[in-house]
Formats: structure tokens, C-alpha cells, sequence
């Protein structure tokens, strides 16, 4: 048996959210702690499983399987100040989100988004039920009909939900002005079929082929975090939650950093202060670039007001990096009280990493509001 388990702070103890337990490696649902959505997916397609953040507990999520599938990213959904940090370790995962305090309140509990490539070899046409945990209600289908949830593997082509997913969306995120280009990937798009982006006027929609369909937007939009739904001539159809996804310049030499995922805040800056990191943990500093343009960000790091070191790095357009204070300036141990200056030549999204390697934990830092 397969185990999707999310885990879920209740006051002090912790719950075992239990989405799904089945015997293929498949997963089919989009689940978040107040509802369930069946979905059903081709081989080779994509899902993204959903959870509700209302605790800064983090929420684990166990991939028991190994051939379960790949996990292609995370991201926050609805809350646009928000970051996080999700360190993969095999298939678990430990997120953690962080808010500015200006924003409390359960409106703001954030929404997170993993995105999973189910494998190639997973048998088509198989079927299978879930059993969810009593907590967790009943869902309805993308038609609006009243479903247990069910995992169901179909054939890309056959007249039946499932034929259809999406597996990236290009660009996935940033500011986009009127009529720009959006591609939309992935597999069982047919001709005429109708493309959808949550709250952005379509200006153009032109079919490629049956794994790719563009259109251009009439009206300018930050993209990040918008439902987009292909639905074909058929009635198949499938949703995805659009990200950016960025080419990794490279993982960090520290092992715990190398296997966290930064949850970028969408709005991009040109200069960020953070302070040095505390006694027994690490800090790094995660930096993206989403905009076509490449940009060279500097790093100071100042004592008592005075620069003692700096460093610099190039970030090409739609690129990432992660790197420990230690890998910028070698043999130089940031003092208590002292601070990291960031300065971009153009704006890109910035977060601080504060590691500790006694819990393997990761907690999202987000800049100071004003120098020091």
C-alpha cells in the first residue's frame, strides 16, 4: 500500500492527515486540509496536491513510495507576500511559510502548491479507489459532480477524464504586459480546445499540437499563483496552478541547503537587508530572476556600519540560486548584530535561509523593512 500522508498541527499535538492510500504509485487528487478535488491523470502527466498552512508548525508530506513519482516544485498560492522554504528529503517534504506581520488574520493563511510528475510507466486504464481520513469530506469532479475520491489512470486520447493534464505553464510567473505570450504544456490537447487563466482576459488562443496551445493576453497580469484550465471539445479537461520555474545555477555545497527549495515572495527588489544569522545555525541567501533581463546582485556584509566584505552574483534571466553566507565570503564569520546588503542591478526576488542542522530544518527569512 501507498501512502500519501500530510501531517497537520492541531493545537499541541500533531494530526495525521491521511489523503490517500492506494497500491499503485500514481497520485490522482488535489487535496487541501478543507476539501478534496478528484482528478485523474495520464502517465507522464502532472498533479499538484494542495494544503492549507493555518499554523507556523510546518506541514510534512510523505511520498512513501519511491516510484510514487518526482516532485517538480512548490510554491504559495493567493498570498503573494508570503515565502517558504520546502526541504526535500527523498520523498518527504518539511514546508514552512512566513508572512509579513502586517498580514494576520485566517484570510491569509497561505495555500501550498507541490507539483508531482507522475511517471511514465505508470498502467494506463487502471483504477483504483482512496481512503481518506474521516476529517476529510467528500469532493466533486471538475463538472461539478459529486464524486468519492477515486484514482484513475487513463490512456492519453480516450473520451474520458484523465486524458488530459498540464504540465508546465511558460512563463509560469512574473509580470506580464498586454499581449504577451503564454505557452501552455503538456499532453491530450485537441483542436479548439478552450484555454483559461483566472481573472486574465485572453486576447488569442492558437493550438500547436496535443502537447502545446498559446495564447496572448489582452490585458497585463503577474501570473503568478492563476488557474489555468484547458478544456477540450470532449468535455476532458485539467487545472494547474501556474509557478516559475527557473534554471538552478548550481546546488550549495552544504547538504541541508542543497536540498531545500526556496518559496520566492513574487514581488522582485533591487536591494534587501538581512540580519547575520543567530548562534547554531547556518544562513544563505536565495536569490531568482524572473525577469528577460540578467542582473548582478552584491552582497555587503557591514559591522558597526563598515563594509567588511562583499561579493557579487550574476544571475542570467529565468535563473536561481541558493548559496550558505560562507560559500560568499570564505574564512570570514559574520559577527552578532552585523547585517547582509543586497543591491541588484535589476530586481529579483530575494530570501533568507536560516538553517539548522540539528532538526534539518530550514525557516524562510523575509528582508528587513529598512537598513540598519
Amino acid at each position: 500500500m501507498s501512502t500519501i500522508v500530510m501531517q497537520h498541527p492541531v493545537c499541541r499535538s500533531r494530526h495525521r492527515f491521511v489523503a490517500a492510500m492506494f497500491a499503485l504509485a500514481v497520485p490522482s487528487i488535489a487535496l487541501a486540509v478543507d476539501r478534496i478535488i478528484c482528478l485523474r491523470v495520464p502517465p507522464g502527466g502532472s498533479i499538484q496536491l494542495k494544503v492549507r498552512m493555518n499554523s507556523p508548525t510546518p506541514i510534512i508530506v510523505d511520498l512513501v513510495r519511491p516510484d510514487f513519482g518526482r516532485v517538480q516544485g512548490v510554491t504559495v498560492l493567493g498570498a503573494p507576500d508570503t515565502a517558504g522554504t520546502a526541504v526535500i528529503d527523498g520523498n518527504s517534504l518539511a514546508i514552512r511559510t512566513v508572512s509579513p506581520p502586517a498580514t494576520p488574520g485566517p484570510s491569509s493563511d497561505p495555500m501550498i502548491a507541490v507539483t508531482i510528475a507522475v511517471r511514465d510507466q505508470a498502467p494506463a486504464g487502471t483504477t483504483d479507489s482512496l481512503s481518506p481520513d474521516s476529517a476529510a469530506p467528500s469532493g466533486v469532479d471538475s463538472l461539478g459532480n459529486y464524486c468519492m475520491p477515486s484514482l484513475i489512470v487513463d490512456r492519453v486520447g480516450a473520451m474520458a477524464k484523465g486524458a488530459v493534464s498540464i504540465t508546465d505553464v511558460v512563463p509560469g510567473g512574473g509580470f506580464l504586459p498586454a499581449g504577451s505570450l503564454v505557452a501552455v504544456v503538456g499532453m491530450g490537447f485537441q483542436p479548439e480546445a478552450q484555454v483559461l487563466i483566472d481573472g486574465v482576459s485572453i486576447a488569442s488562443t492558437s493550438w500547436v499540437d496535443s502537447s502545446r496551445i498559446e495564447v496572448v493576453t489582452a490585458v497585463e497580469t503577474q501570473l503568478d499563483g492563476r488557474i489555468v484550465s484547458v478544456t477540450n471539445p470532449d468535455l476532458t479537461d485539467a487545472t494547474y496552478f501556474s509557478y516559475l520555474r527557473t534554471t538552478d545555477l548550481g546546488k550549495s555545497a552544504r547538504p541541508l541547503l542543497a536540498a531545500t527549495e526556496a518559496i520566492f515572495p513574487v514581488q522582485p527588489r533591487s536591494s534587501a537587508v538581512f540580519a547575520a544569522p543567530t548562534s547554531g545555525t547556518f544562513f544563505g541567501l536565495a536569490l531568482q530572476n524572473p525577469d528577460p533581463a540578467a542582473s548582478i546582485v552584491s552582497v555587503d556584509l557591514l559591522d558597526a556600519g563598515s563594509v567588511v566584505a562583499s561579493a557579487s552574483l550574476a544571475l542570467p534571466p529565468q535563473t536561481k540560486v541558493s548559496r550558505e553566507v560562507s560559500e560568499l565570503f570564505p574564512g570570514v564569520i559574520p559577527n552578532a548584530g552585523s547585517f547582509f546588503q543586497l543591491t541588484a542591478t535589476v530586481p529579483v526576488q530575494m530570501l533568507g535561509l536560516s538553517g539548522n542542522e540539528n532538526d534539518g530544518s530550514v525557516t524562510p527569512v523575509l528582508p528587513a523593512l529598512a537598513s540598519p
